[in-house]
């Protein structure tokens, strides 16, 4: 496999990548779900017109849906949000749409070189550090998303093909003149009204409840006026940032330290170089190398040369730039002609992997190692690091045993020369210690473990340099509210209610009077009330409140000059009496061509995304889908 990528990949990602493929590769071997090796025979979860969907790329898809949402909401997230059970009907229903539109766009003919999948990874922003392809972090990316080299490509593959489709199809919206115009006329439409509002202000103040009326509504509603349950927990946090302020390094060890580092510096030199490739395989390989040799030897520009001859699409526009090298970014054949080099000189030709290299030394940059009162706080703070994992690992073993089946954990921490801490109670809300910032503490203290069985938690590894271990101090249930504790509550829901009452029944007044053909104006008037007025609002209008532009488009057209009159509840519980006067709908014609380009483009993008969404649908229902153990309907 590594020759075939080899052989396919050339330029840049031949000399940068290939290189450390088979580290990545090795490291791959072993699952990334902790079930076993690559050898390893995954059952099928699901086949889609006879290819099978794996458990374990449904274990990888369900990680990195994991990953995303963990990314967007944070550690508050519910514990439950992120469980199999949660997230596996969606996630597989997104594996099966997903190899269905694979499927349609390989019978299509949809295809995509490995040429041009080499020249996407190098230019994917996600893998360039500093504007430049960065190999290093294409290697962690990969990792991080539990890829190897070729699950990663046949997965950008797939998607390219996919895509491929998609745009195939987005092309073919298009939309009539006649819906555009209608569209337009009424997504522009605009109207003009008038409107008073009832305020409820302090009138909740002034209205009176008896004993009677409270006891009643209590007695009514008390199976809802139930409190939170809280706990309270004891805790032990172990924190490798804690550990080192009680580590002391020796002035030896560091001078130590210092003298190997200063003895390893000596040998690290950098070297900035740029390379003229010529594919092997072309027909004129031959004579552009030739070509390329008596123009150096000429003296002509090298960096003109790369754009001109180089096949390395990567680097040509660059002058061939490659960056730096320590001595192991680059195959052998390639370093050892590099390090033969004075700064400026090109190499005669180097054939690596079956194309021909005119090599370039750009620069050499060899630091002094820095001083010992330079160095010595960073060594310090280095080694103290090291020590401090060392022991961070050796206490996270004892501290999951001695906490198992622990009675307390006072005495677990006097063992370890930790110490225990305590919450305040809390509900499943979380509290304010910052060690309940984090959802998995939260719901590991109101796990049966603890809650109901009354044991410390499993250890919780919250990030590689810090565990956490609860147990149960205090818990305190769900109980009923009792009167006294909801009286004042009451008390204000019953004033409310009664004040929105007589609000209502004003209003009611007042809509009857409209109807009688009283005008807006003059009841505003007559109540000493604040008329407003809007005239040719959008639907988008800023100057109203959303809700009131919302119920005025959702009022029927005037007809024969006649207002349209309603009235609504706003989210202040101010009550609005509404007149709706004229509706005037939006002239395509009168639109600029840029406007209508714009409103054109729009609709099509609409219409396609909607077509798109219903022609998946149909290639999902033609296809032959089995879920293994599930209903088949549920993937639609």
């Amino acid at each position: 496999m590594l020759q075939s990528m080899r052989e396919n990949m050339k330029g840049t990602i031949a000399i940068i990548v290939v290189g450390f493929l088979a580290f990545i590769m090795a490291a791959s071997l072993v699952d990334l779900t902790g079930t076993g090796g690559y050898g390893q025979n995954y059952g099928e979860v699901a086949t889609v017109n006879g290819d099978a969907i794996t458990d374990r790329e449904l274990q990888i898809a369900l990680a990195q849906e994991r990953q995303r949402l963990q990314s967007q909401f944070g550690n508050n997230l519910p514990a439950e949000y992120l469980s199999d059970e949660r997230l596996r009907a969606p996630v597989l229903q997104g594996l099966v749409q997903r190899n269905v539109l694979i499927d349609k766009a390989i019978d299509s003919k949809m295809r995509v070189s490995n040429s041009e999948l080499d020249k996407i990874i190098v230019q994917m922003p996600e893998f360039q550090s500093e504007g430049k392809f960065d190999p290093q972090l294409f290697q962690q990316r990969l990792l991080a998303a539990q890829h190897t080299p070729t699950t990663y490509r046949q997965l950008l593959h797939d998607e390219v093909v996919g895509n491929q489709l998609r745009s195939a199809l987005a092309t073919t919206a298009f939309v009539t003149d006649q819906e555009l115009k209608q569209v337009v006329a009424l997504s522009r439409q605009t109207r003009d009204f008038s409107w008073v509002s009832l305020p409820l202000s302090d009138l909740p103040e002034k209205m009176t409840v008896t004993d009677e009326e409270l006891q009643a509504h209590y007695d009514t509603n008390k199976n809802g006026y139930n409190t939170e349950e809280k706990v309270s927990v004891e805790y032990i946090e172990l924190k490798i940032s804690d550990i080192s302020k009680t580590i002391d390094i020796s002035p030896e060890a560091v001078q130590k330290q210092y003298d190997q580092e200063v003895e390893q510096f000596s040998s690290s030199i950098e070297r900035e170089a740029a390379h003229i490739m010529i594919d092997g395989d072309s027909d004129d390989a031959e004579q552009k190398i030739t070509e390329v040799q008596q123009k150096l030897d000429a003296g002509e520009d090298f960096a003109s040369l790369a754009n001109e001859y180089s096949d390395d699409f990567g680097t040509k526009e660059t002058g061939g730039n490659l960056g730096v090298t320590t001595g192991d970014a680059f195959p052998a054949e390639f370093e050892t002609a590099l390090s033969n080099l004075k700064q400026g000189e090109v190499s005669p030709p180097v054939v690596v992997d079956g194309a021909t290299h005119f090599i370039k030394l750009v620069s050499v940059k060899e630091e002094e190692a820095p001083a010992f009162d330079e160095s010595k706080v960073r060594i310090e703070s280095e080694l103290k690091a090291i020590e401090a994992e060392q022991i961070f690992i050796e206490k996270l073993a004892e501290l999951k045993d001695l906490s198992y089946n622990a009675e307390n954990l006072t005495e677990v921490a006097e063992q370890l020369s930790l110490s225990t801490n305590k919450t305040g109670l809390f509900t499943r809300s979380g509290g304010v210690e910052p060690v309940l910032a984090d959802n998995r503490v939260i719901t590991a203290s109101f796990s049966d473990q603890v809650l109901r069985e009354s044991f410390a938690s499993d250890v919780l590894e919250l990030a590689a340099d810090r565990a956490v271990v609860v147990k149960l101090l205090e818990h305190e249930p769900v109980r009923t509210l009792t009167f006294e504790e909801k009286k004042e509550d009451i008390t204000a829901e019953l004033k409310l209610a009664k004040a929105k009452e007589q609000l209502a029944d004003k209003a009611k007044e007042l809509e009857a009077a409209l109807e009688s053909g009283e005008s807006l104006e003059s009841l505003a008037e007559q109540n000493e009330l604040t008329l407003n007025s809007e005239v040719a609002i959008t639907r988008d209008g800023r100057n109203v409140s959303p809700e009131l532009t919302e119920h005025v488009f959702s009022l029927s057209r005037p007809v024969n000059n006649a207002v349209v009159n309603s009235s609504l509840y706003l989210a202040n519980n101010d009550y609005a009496l509404v007149s709706l006067k004229t509706v005037k709908d939006a002239n395509f014609d009168e639109m600029t061509e840029e406007e209508k380009r714009g409103a054109r483009l729009s609709l099509a993008r609409s219409s396609s995304s909607e077509e798109y969404r219903a022609w998946q649908t149909l290639l999902v229902d033609q296809a032959e889908v089995d879920i293994s153990g599930a209903d088949n309907s549920a993937i639609n």
